[in-house]
């Protein structure tokens, strides 16, 4: 549980401070003013501001991507990629080169039936 984004033992941590610093008779006194103040604040114009802008922040990326075009443009770029994915896996098992016998090296326009033999060099 986190309150202010302070989990609990750094609440129990400044709780013990606030002990040591105001002592124990003043605590209650001390906590209440601050209890009301935060419950002003929070009440405040100024607070509704501040998490009005960051969840407009927050969206922003996404509001720019759609003003943009740029979400159709991505779905249109996904489904062209998976139609080539699917002609690609189309075209392997349709047409499928043998293997070439050792010494023998295939062209990259290689025709079935068709085989051309390794020159080496040698050297002396």
């Amino acid at each position: 549980m986190n309150i202010f984004g302070i989990g609990p033992l750094e609440i129990a941590f400044i709780i013990l401070l606030a002990i040591i610093i105001f002592g124990p008779k003043d605590i209650a006194k001390t906590s209440k003013t601050v209890g009301n103040s935060l419950n002003k604040f929070v009440r405040s114009d100024a607070w509704k501001t501040i998490s009005q802008t960051s969840r407009e922040l927050q969206h922003l990326p996404n509001r720019l991507m759609r003003e943009a075009g740029l979400e159709e443009l991505e779905n249109s770029t996904r489904e062209q990629l998976e139609q080539v994915d699917a002609t690609i896996k189309k075209a392997e098992g349709a047409t499928k080169i043998p293997d070439a016998p050792p010494g023998v090296i295939l062209p990259a326009d290689h025709a079935p039936g068709i085989a051309v033999e390794k020159k080496t060099e040698e050297r002396g």
